[in-house]
């Protein structure tokens, strides 16, 4: 399982730096100005969105089109000879503000993966990641590094159970935020 995942963080990569250009640029994420509750509010749609239920693309796009979401990239690129990357990003709206969903298959021969996550932008990442913590019931000490491309990203293995990663990036530069669920099981060689 270590190649898997290592293999899918360098596949995720180009995923963080879409979502965290999208962070970056989205002026209209603080348009209405600051929210109360929208930390709140965004951890529990990703709880509700990528987490309730065995992760499935195709399930997930259809909930994001049939809460009116607007695709705003939807693309399958081949990342290598045998594996297919399919990534959707989504842009919504709660009654708090903004936010955008990622959704993301990546399949080969040895690799059947899924990833589910939810950027917007914070006042504050540290009461962000307090939130996150107490409301899905992590451990404060997940694992920490810091990624090619500068952000800092905290990982949690086996969340939910085996080959399940959740990783919260802070997207440098910017006061932008990416919760994302990875389940990547193993295929049989």
């Amino acid at each position: 399982m270590r190649v898997a995942k290592i293999g899918m963080g360098i596949i995720l990569l180009v995923t963080i730096h879409s979502v965290s250009a999208f962070a970056a640029n989205a002026e209209h994420a603080m348009a209405a100005g600051p929210l109360a509750n929208h930390d709140d509010a965004v951890i529990n749609a990703f709880e509700v969105i990528c987490t309730l239920e065995p992760e499935n693309f195709e399930h997930i796009s259809a909930t994001a089109q049939a809460m009116f979401m607007r695709k705003s990239i939807d693309k399958t690129e081949k990342q290598s000879a045998d594996i297919t990357r399919h990534l959707e990003v989504f842009e919504g709206t709660l009654s708090t503000g903004p936010f955008s969903l990622l959704l993301e298959k990546i399949s080969g021969p040895t690799i059947d993966a899924t990833n589910c996550g939810v950027a917007s932008n914070t006042r504050d990442k540290r009461a962000y990641f307090d939130e996150l913590v107490r409301t899905l019931h992590l451990s404060q000490n997940g694992s920490r590094r810091t990624g090619p491309n500068g952000n800092q990203v905290t990982t949690w293995d086996d969340v939910y159970g085996p080959h399940t990663f959740l990783d919260l990036t802070d997207l440098r530069g910017s006061d932008g935020v990416l919760v994302q669920l990875l389940h990547a099981p193993t295929k049989p060689e």
